[in-house]
């Protein structure tokens, strides 16, 4: 009965966190994730860097799994989130504190995910904007985010591909 409830706990959790990053649920990426409004407000004001909100279902559907294995997952996202910003998740579909954030910006509980890019004040620095699900529609966002408050993008890393020189075939030769 013992090995019955323990491989149980081991399913259920293989199945919510994402095997790259034991501590997170998939639907929230690898992203290292602050939990508590206020908190992150002082560090950003500390630290000078804007907030990165999210506003995600936990457990989600399979639209947020995908954003945080496609877009949360993506390494020049992460790291331009946890470098230039103060990452800040709130569960769209939970009660207490996070439901009071969501009522505080206007969000709808149970929804798809949302980004958005706060000064220190807890203040849009960019409109809010529906619909942001890509890595492609992400990060001209992160980009715009940054400006606003003076800092570099996104470092795109260009990965050009040598391919080998083509020889003739044998007897193919003009």
């Amino acid at each position: 009965m013992k090995t019955i409830i323990f491989l149980s706990c081991i399913a259920l959790t293989s199945c919510q966190a994402d095997p790259g990053n034991n501590k997170n649920p998939v639907e929230v990426g690898t992203v290292t994730w602050l939990r508590d409004y206020p908190p992150a407000l002082a560090k950003s004001t500390k630290s000078g860097k804007p907030v990165f909100l999210l506003f995600q279902e936990v457990p989600g559907c399979a639209g947020c799994k995908q954003f945080g294995k496609d877009v949360l997952s993506d390494p020049n996202i992460v790291k331009s989130i946890e470098e230039n910003f103060v990452p800040l998740l709130i569960h769209n579909n939970k009660p207490g504190k996070d439901a009071e954030l969501l009522k505080k910006y206007g969000e709808s509980a149970w929804n798809y995910q949302v980004v958005r890019f706060l000064n220190s004040e807890g203040k849009d620095l960019i409109p809010r904007k529906d619909r942001a699900w890509t890595a492609t529609e992400l990060k001209p966002r992160i980009q715009e985010a940054l400006a606003k408050v003076g800092k570099p993008g996104i470092a795109e890393k260009a990965e050009t591909k040598t391919l080998p020189s083509a020889k003739p075939a044998s007897g193919a030769e003009k």
